[in-house]
């Protein structure tokens, strides 16, 4: 087959691919700038603080990946829909999506709020560890109920490729919590110096203006989700018994893929804080570096839900794949080797002892290692595959490699065999090793290729 067959070479593609993934980059890029930020800030204060915060956001990060997972299976409903042009049914499963998302919001607030202690316990043994953590989980609980109502709205409004809106809400939000966080963590402009927990005012009160900002723009001014409060936990069967079908395999995913990286967390956790410190460094500019790869990810889900719903030239599934697929590796090549090059000037960013700049250099050379191959698994699994329904396969495919794979030998490797640092961080990363072959034999025998439409 030739290469024009195997891919999309016309410029109208590449026009709306880059008019979907840069704002979805962009805004992601800021989600995760402002995790940095917050690392930055609060690694002034001590090394302490700043391993006390980073496992103190575990459950948060948990929780974000299953409210994106509940967002993503409601998402390739409202794809396929979208490129059908069923309002209806978009706003039967906007409100579906958006109800489960605030009952697991409002369950995962509640846990933090009433047992931080005991929650810090699971990620650490070290009793300065825990009270710093548990200061910080009082206050930033409340920020899961907000965040599980703009965030899910966000990700859908993505399925009907506006992307806008939710870049200009998350960038006004980042400003803000910055300045909060300058303001309350240091004590500027005449406020007492919070510390850690100025920190967890900041995110609580730029979460809570954003959440308002996504209610007012649904509510008055977005024509593509048809959203109404009174929709809320008002259930079509139907719909429903589909969005359970998509969604429920894709929040499964996210859970058990997201308590997996926290399991890494409680491996490092208990091996030294030197350890936790670096790798924390490490998580964040990977998720920077991360980025542009899951804007390429998050465009193709839309991209290829349109096309699958509208019932017209399916037989261009597969083309599109190829391209998307070949565009998010070029991005991660790219993404890889400018994290490498500038991993100096980014270390040199942390007031923390030498000796964790230096382990911090050897994790971020394998995790550059890891962002290649993730610049294809990425794209396949959130973008290719679930945007035609292939829910249940990718979650098997997501929890098998790190609990099956990583997480026991990262496991093994750090307190049976008691190797070194940077080969535990190694072990416990190599699930992208392992999807990487599964995932190329799955694309290529086209069974992700599905109209799930009614």
């Amino acid at each position: 087959m030739a290469f024009r067959d195997k891919f999309i070479l016309e410029p109208h593609f590449f026009k709306v691919l880059a008019g979907l993934a840069l704002p979805i980059a962009l805004q992601d890029l800021i989600k995760f700038s402002l995790s940095l930020s917050d690392n930055l800030m609060v690694g002034n204060l001590s090394e302490a603080a700043l391993s006390a915060v980073t496992l103190a956001n575990q459950p948060f990060f948990i929780f974000s990946l299953l409210s994106f997972g509940m967002a993503s299976g409601g998402g390739v409903l409202v794809a396929q829909y979208y490129g059908k042009h069923d309002a209806e049914s978009i706003s039967k499963i906007v409100s579906i999506t958006l109800s489960v998302s605030l009952i697991g919001a409002f369950l995962f607030g509640a846990i933090i709020l009433c047992f931080p202690h005991s929650v810090m316990r699971l990620f650490t043994n070290s009793e300065e560890l825990i009270r710093i953590g548990a200061e910080y989980l009082k206050i930033q609980g409340w920020t899961y109920f907000l965040f599980g109502f703009s965030n899910t709205l966000i990700m859908l409004m993505r399925s009907t490729r506006e992307v806008k809106a939710g870049l200009i809400v998350t960038t006004c939000s980042f400003v803000l919590n910055i300045f909060l966080n300058w303001i309350l963590i240091f004590g500027h402009l005449g406020f007492p110096a919070f510390g850690v927990r100025g920190a967890a005012y900041g995110t609580l009160i730029s979460r809570s203006l954003e959440c308002a900002a996504m209610i007012i723009y649904v509510r008055f001014i977005d024509r593509h989700l048809h959203f109404r409060f009174s929709k809320l936990f008002h259930f079509d069967k139907l719909l429903f018994k589909d969005f359970a079908h998509f969604s429920l395999p894709v929040a499964i995913n996210e859970c058990g893929w997201s308590t997996g990286i926290a399991a890494q967390s409680v491996v490092l956790g208990h091996l030294s804080t030197t350890i936790v410190a670096a790798a924390s460094i490490v998580g964040t500019l990977q998720q920077i570096a991360l980025v542009f790869i899951y804007g390429v990810a998050g465009a193709s889900a839309p991209i290829l839900g349109n096309l699958l719903g509208s019932g017209k030239n399916a037989e261009l599934a597969k083309p599109y794949a190829n391209t998307l697929l070949l565009s998010g590796f070029f991005v991660g090549i790219i993404m890889a080797s400018t994290l490498y090059i500038f991993k100096d000037p980014l270390l040199s960013l942390y007031a923390i002892p030498q000796n964790t700049i230096d382990l911090a250099k050897t994790l971020i050379f394998i995790q550059c290692l890891m962002i290649i191959l993730q610049s294809y698994t990425s794209p396949a699994i959130v973008g290719i595959l679930r945007s035609g329904g292939d829910t249940t396969f990718t979650s098997a495919l997501d929890i098998g490699s790190l609990w099956l794979f990583s997480i026991p030998l990262g496991y093994l490797a750090g307190f049976r065999w008691e190797l070194s640092f940077p080969l535990v961080f190694l072990f416990l990363r190599s699930d992208e090793i392992f999807k990487l072959p599964i995932l190329v034999w799955r694309i290529e025998h086209k069974r992700w290729i599905k109209n799930v439409t009614r």
